[in-house]
């Protein structure tokens, strides 16, 4: 390190050797080289100092911002991009969250995105210096006008007519057209699964730095691939030809280095604001009349090389991945707009056009590893977008084209198909098209290969259809029927076919390296509806997951676990102790594995497991409680608290919810127990330390929601123990304190548990809890982030219900505190708040996920607050200050009520 000053300080020698003004330009090649390993982050060792990275990606960017330089040979030039690519995805790496939006991100994508074009025939991309986030298409120059030559006509005349197959990707299909878009792929006649022909463009190599006339003259387009043509095709002899293939490759080496350096940026990079950028790199609209926008799409289907298609759909995946709360504004249900285009429309027709394109990449890609990117970014797809927005049919030609890559001879194609499929029938919503479409019999679409078929989905011929009329599955899936049925779902039927038959030896080319841990990832039989199953099918399924979840392989121990946490919600399973203590065994053995992803899985199936034993003690009652095991109860408790403490995030924010239900779960006759005291407040104690804890919102919300959980029981000696000064003083602070307001209004909420007086402690203990409730209320509007303003409203419900909650079990000894801040200047806020309350029909505005609605009308609420007034007013004698402080909240809230029935009142007529 202390030769960096001389490296890279002001006038260093890799700053001179790689400036534009070296005339040598392998000299200045060799330098970018040396630049881009200095930023290559090693385990164990520091990144480069800040004002060091600085000089690297200003030369890095200035390299990939300047033109091609005169008399340079195009291999040459080529491999000076390709260094200052790979230093820039370096510096990326080593710049986690440290890119932000401004100049510099708007510059290094519009870098980007240029590069991921390079050398491609027929694109002559006039990108801006800089891309601005904004939910509009950016505006970009159109491909170079082709000349026409007699090579040139015959192919326009079938493009034209838009009914070619080879031309099938490049043509765009409006929405009224999907039925026989849909038919023109399912007919397509290309190989998914190692075939001869493909549907890209034939993109052979632009001479850097030439004009694209020039180009275009030499070797005009052809729709044929480039990588399929005969040597009768070339124009080129023998050495020359050698050198375009040359130049191809190198050429495919930069655009593969641009998208991976965008990969890099994408990770670096807050999510909402990538998002400003999405109209750049994702479609909006099938093009149709007009040259197809340039964007990540049109690489993954039109680029010769699969590895770059493959590097296309790897940044498309990322974006894709969490984006479920920005594609939730995709909507297209509703009657059209004349006058204008909603943002909602705009993104929802983006999602249509993804869905095509990626479909039309699915049944053109031959190379397994790109296809392999294709369906696991479609799943991707598939997990984020809101179906139940969108018009019905998505979903439906996606299940037909990839039932029959579930036989493809590619164990790592068969894996993804599977992910994709467990993503599609686990849609966000219930979705009524998945349904219909795990009723079709085997024969009734493309999927019907998937069950016995041969390696390749082209040779996946329909099984036989059922006889007889087709029953309807009921509409719940979460019901497992006793009788028999007359069919099964055929993907159910593949899935325990797979996972109960020997493990075969690897078989494709891919799988050489069969150590890998993607290659042995199970189906996700979690996910499939149990609707018409035999009763031995369901045993079957139950044995094959406890034996699963362990398995010494982590996915596919995760999958098992996962699954079990879905079958433990199905009443008929719920209520089954034997079941529930089977399953929670194996949760507990998996919430100790090392794999981080395993103990995720592990500690959200343990929150479902414990949900039911919520659910079981008001629909079963005493007897599901007296069965279940005191031993495995303390086990659970115990482990819950453990990863609670010491696990990751994603680990913690399920752990402590099964804490909240387990501590609610308790009994009277288990903490009379020595062994069960010191565990419970173990418990408690680490559900206060998570809601104080600079964990993330999800954990802190989930704390809250647990700790008002273990508030639900009776037996807890809340008010008496130890903690409930504790419990009171973390979930007083997150409500005045934590800067998210959905964690204010489960900590509020929390606080309104409590039925009984003598649960809230002391009259010091209960006037801290007022004044930290009336202190948040008057402050509801003071927001650090502007989105949080739309979670107010409910906010101010909460409080104001945990208030009156509060006035409603009021002692005389509390009636000082109670008096203290509406003898203050918040008197006014706090009227205005109540009054607004009292007034509001049905919290009108709020949003639906805030938990705080509530169906009562404002007759219900004074109604209520009258009964208030009535239970201070009758408290007997008292000190002559509890007096003033009894007379100064009655007051106050008959201040309220009179201002509510004068709102009421009807207007006179005049």
């Amino acid at each position: 390190m202390s030769y960096l000053p001389d490296l890279l300080g002001r006038g260093g020698v890799l700053v001179r050797y790689s400036s534009p003004s070296q005339p040598d330009l392998e000299l200045r090649r060799t330098a970018v080289h040396c630049l881009a390993n200095l930023c290559l982050g090693l385990p164990g060792q520091p990144y480069l100092e800040e004002s060091y990275r600085s000089v690297c990606f200003q030369t890095f960017l200035q390299i990939l911002q300047a033109p091609r330089p005169p008399n340079v040979d195009d291999i040459v030039f080529c491999m000076l991009l390709q260094d200052a690519l790979k230093g820039m995805q370096y510096y990326l790496n080593g710049a986690k969250g440290k890119l932000t939006a401004g100049e510099h991100l708007g510059t290094l994508l519009a870098v980007l995105k240029k590069y991921m074009f390079f050398g491609l025939w027929g694109i002559n991309l006039e990108m801006p210096t800089i891309l601005y986030p904004t939910p509009l298409p950016q505006y970009e120059g159109v491909p170079a006008a082709k000349e026409d030559s007699p090579r040139d006509v015959p192919n326009k005349k079938r493009k034209s007519r838009g009914r070619s197959k080879k031309a099938e990707p490049e043509a765009g299909h409006g929405e009224d057209d999907e039925e026989a878009q849909e038919a023109e792929v399912r007919q397509s006649p290309r190989k998914a699964g190692g075939g001869e022909t493909h549907s890209h463009w034939s993109l052979g190599p632009t001479y850097a730095g030439r004009p694209s006339s020039v180009a275009q003259r030499e070797a005009p387009p052809s729709l044929y691939p480039s990588w399929k043509r005969s040597s009768s095709d070339s124009e080129f002899s023998d050495p020359e030809g050698g050198m375009q293939s040359k130049l191809r490759l190198y050429q495919a080496r930069v655009r593969q280095g641009a998208l991976h350096c965008f990969l890099a940026a994408v990770k670096c990079v807050e999510k909402r604001v990538l998002y400003g950028y999405w109209s750049s790199f994702v479609p909006d609209a099938p093009s149709i009349g007009s040259p197809p926008a340039l964007t990540l799409l049109t690489i993954a289907l039109k680029d010769p090389s699969p590895k770059v298609r493959a590097g296309s759909l790897q940044v498309l995946s990322a974006l894709l991945e969490g984006s479920r709360k920005f594609l939730s504004a995709a909507e297209d249900t509703g009657a059209p707009r004349q006058a204008f285009t909603p943002f909602s429309v705009t993104l929802a027709g983006s999602l249509r056009e993804l869905h095509r394109g990626l479909v039309l990449a699915l049944v053109a890609e031959s190379s397994s590893q790109t296809l392999t990117q294709v369906i696991k970014c479609l799943a991707h797809l598939v997990c984020n977008v809101p179906y139940g927005r969108l018009r019905p049919g998505l979903l439906k030609t996606l299940w037909q084209q990839i039932g029959p890559y579930v036989s493809h001879r590619d164990v790592n194609v068969r894996v993804s198909s599977l992910t994709l499929l467990g993503a599609v029938v686990s849609a966000q919503a219930p979705l009524s098209e998945v349904r219909l479409l795990l009723q079709q019999p085997p024969g009734s679409g493309s999927a019907s290969g998937a069950l016995s078929g041969p390696s390749t989905p082209q040779e996946a011929q329909p099984q036989g259809g059922r006889s007889g009329p087709e029953k309807e599955a009921p509409s719940s899936c979460g019901r497992l029927p006793e009788g028999n049925s007359q069919s099964q779902c055929w993907l159910l039927q593949l899935c325990v076919s797979l996972v109960v038959q020997p493990r075969e030896d690897p078989c494709s080319d891919s799988d050489a390296g069969a150590a890998a841990p993607g290659a042995l990832e199970p189906s996700p039989v979690s996910n499939i509806t149990f609707s018409n199953l035999f009763f031995i099918t369901q045993l079957l399924c139950i044995t094959v997951l406890l034996g699963l979840s362990y398995s010494e392989n982590s996915p596919v121990k995760a999958a098992a676990v996962r699954a079990l946490g879905v079958y433990v919600l199905f009443p008929c399973l719920r209520e089954d102790v034997m079941f529930v203590a089977d399953t929670a065994n194996s949760i507990l053995t998996s919430l100790e594995d090392r794999s981080p992803n395993v103990r995720a899985k592990a500690a959200w199936s343990l929150g479902n497991l414990t949900d039911t034993l919520i659910v079981n003690m008001a629909s079963v009652g005493r007897d599901f409680q007296e069965e279940f095991s005191d031993m495995l109860l303390l086990k659970m408790l115990r482990s819950a608290t453990s990863a609670c403490l010491g696990d990751k995030d994603r680990v913690k924010s399920n752990a402590v919810r099964a804490l909240g239900n387990l501590l609610h779960f308790l009994q009277p006759a288990h903490l009379s127990r020595s062994g069960f005291e010191g565990p419970m407040d173990e418990a408690v104690r680490a559900l206060i330390d998570a809601v104080r804890s600079d964990a993330t919102m999800k954990v802190r919300w989930n704390a809250c929601y647990a700790l008002g959980n273990a508030f639900r029981n009776p037996a807890l000696p809340l008010g008496t123990a130890p903690w409930t000064a504790d419990a009171y003083s973390a979930l007083s602070q997150a409500v005045t304190c934590c800067r998210n307001f959905k964690v204010r209004i489960k900590s509020a909420a929390a606080l309104s548990v409590p039925a009984e007086r003598d649960r809230y402690g002391g009259a010091a203990q209960f006037g801290k809890l007022w004044r930290a409730l009336a202190r948040a209320l008057e402050c509801s509007n003071e927001a650090e982030d502007f989105l949080e303003y739309r979670y107010c409203a409910g906010l101010r419900t909460q409080l104001c219900r945990t208030l009156l909650h509060l006035m409603s079990l009021c002692q005389p000894d509390d009636l000082p505190a109670v008096a203290a801040p509406l003898a203050e200047e918040s008197r006014p806020a706090l009227h205005a708040y109540f009054a607004h309350y009292h007034l509001d029909e049905g919290n009108q505005g709020q949003p639906e996920n805030d938990g705080v609605r509530e169906s009562c009308q404002p007759q219900e609420k004074l109604g209520r607050l009258e009964e208030i007034v009535a239970h201070l007013r009758s408290f007997p004698e008292m000190s002559p200050h509890t007096r003033e402080a009894q007379t100064q909240v009655v007051s106050f809230l008959e201040e309220v009520l009179r201002s509510c029935h004068e709102s009421q009142a009807p207007s006179p007529l005049y």
